[in-house]
């Protein structure tokens, strides 16, 4: 594996000319109009693209790598993608008992995106989704420009073409101190964020206003909703006028949050008023939107063919981002978590804005449960699981066992950086293992630059784990010998 022996900071336009001409033909424009040495690209080129794209100091020779990298995966027909079509037809009852593995790329996101694709090419399955949160932009210091590029590269470097690839915004959560103190403002920073996503080949927005739903038994769960689907509504508006006006090859799929995580679980009929809620205030939004006549247009297509709604709904039922820590800082070995509730919503929600079966769940906080738990979430009907922590936590175990003297420096900095949020915990030990994310952004060259013999370690381990966990997800349920019954097995 390439490593800082062979990739190397770009430090004008003539040097990317010179390190893409290596492998490319280029027409007058600059534009590729063939790849004409793919060995040398995948092995050697698309390495340092990577890397300058991920930490050059230089911010145009950043976006000048981008651009390269996204000029090679458009000749390699690396296309984006939404999961809006798989989820609506998963909807109506195909593609049972497999979910989705939505993983988040926090540490080394190229080569934790490399080990991810060798797993799944093992499993012969090709639907694996990369996301980012909003909160992970700031710790891990990458914006949707880089993060897209290198799960683009990623697959460049595997051999990859000719394929779809999913990327998703993870958690566009509304701020509600924000919203309180100025909430047209606070409105507009979702939607700006949103529209960079979309502008970078995001096309799997997760909305999440789960913090304004309240939890009052004395109120309906269409009162303790209110507030949640009012700004869900007003953000999936924004949205679907922004895909008709930008033309995009695909329809957006979109999520919503019903019971915040590590909050109160969530039951159908929560699900179910919350849906029905969404309807009536799109309806109000389109019914009152007044602009241009061109804009106008737009909005009535949007009419007439029905606004669609969301493609699925995270669900909370016990766990918690980041994981539930025992007090030496290590994950549970037992979780209580209420599975039913997915079986629940799948078997039992409701959503008028679609003509389905079922309402798709999804499942937050994953990636550190135990792994006898994974052939659960396809059991219940679960549509999309998502997976951070866990992984991240492995990488710092690798370089514990491998490059000490990084690892010394990194636990170092999070002690020295992060103290105060480290003491609001229960004890040390869970203090780290929460705030250790934070030193992230910190490190980026630092962990490219470590030796191949170690990124190769990493990747293996990583590889790992992804094989296991997506083979409880993929395939560990599906029939064997093509001898399944015809009919609905979602009882």
């Amino acid at each position: 594996m390439p490593s800082y022996e062979t990739y190397y900071d770009c430090n004008s336009s003539e040097q990317f000319l010179q390190l893409i001409n290596s492998c490319c033909k280029l027409d007058e424009q600059k534009n590729i109009k063939k790849i004409a040495d793919e060995r040398k690209l995948q092995e050697s080129v698309i390495f340092t693209l990577q890397f300058n794209a991920s930490v050059n100091q230089n911010p145009e020779l950043k976006k000048e790598a981008i651009s390269w990298i996204n000029k090679i995966a458009s000749a390699l027909k690396i296309l984006p993608e939404s999961n809006y079509k798989y989820y609506l037809d998963k909807s109506k009852g195909n593609n049972q008992f497999i979910t989705t593995p939505a993983i988040n790329l926090r540490m080394l996101s190229f080569h934790t995106a490399r080990a991810a694709l060798q797993s799944q090419i093992n499993l012969k399955n090709n639907h694996v989704i990369f996301e980012l949160a909003l909160s992970e932009r700031d710790y891990t210091d990458q914006k949707m420009d880089e993060f897209s590029a290198l799960v683009k590269a990623a697959y460049i470097s595997m051999g990859l073409k000719k394929i779809k690839f999913y990327i998703q915004g993870d958690h566009y959560q509304v701020d509600p101190k924000k919203y309180s103190e100025n909430s047209e403002k606070e409105m507009q920073r979702i939607k700006d964020l949103i529209k960079e996503a979309i502008c970078n080949d995001v096309y799997n927005i997760d909305i999440d206003t789960s913090k304004f739903e309240t939890d009052n038994p004395a109120k309906s769960d269409r009162e303790n909703q209110y507030m949640n689907a009012k700004l869900t509504a007003e953000l999936l508006f924004f949205i679907r006028k922004l895909e008709n006006k930008m033309k995009l090859p695909c329809t957006i799929s979109v999520g919503g949050e019903v019971g915040e995580v590590g909050g109160t679980n969530t039951k159908y009929p929560q699900v179910n008023a919350y849906l029905a809620m969404i309807k009536e205030m799109l309806e109000e939004h389109i019914k009152n939107y007044t602009t241009t006549s061109e804009e106008k247009l737009e909005i009535k297509k949007l009419e007439i063919e029905k606004v669609k709604g969301l493609s699925k709904i995270s669900i909370n039922v016990g766990s918690a981002h980041g994981g539930q820590l025992g007090p030496d800082g290590k994950p549970l070995p037992d979780v209580p978590l209420d599975f039913a509730a997915h079986h629940d919503v799948y078997m039992n929600g409701d959503d008028p804005l679609a003509q389905r079966k079922h309402v798709l769940s999804v499942q937050h906080g994953a990636s550190t449960l135990p792994k006898h738990y994974f052939p659960l979430f396809p059991a219940m009907h679960v549509a999309e699981i998502h997976l951070a922590t866990g992984f991240q936590n492995l990488t710092w175990n690798v370089l514990e066992k491998h490059n000490p003297l990084l690892y010394n420096k990194m636990r170092s900095a999070v002690f020295e950086k992060y103290s105060k949020q480290i003491s609001e915990h229960k004890n040390e030990a869970i203090g780290f293992a929460k705030e250790c994310k934070r030193v992230t952004k910190f490190f980026k060259r630092d962990l490219l630059l470590m030796d191949s013999q170690v990124l190769n370690q990493l990747e293996k381990e990583l590889q790992q784990e992804f094989s296991e966990i997506m083979h409880s997800l993929y395939t560990l349920l599906l029939p064997k010998g093509n001898n399944a019954a015809k009919g609905d097995k979602a009882d």
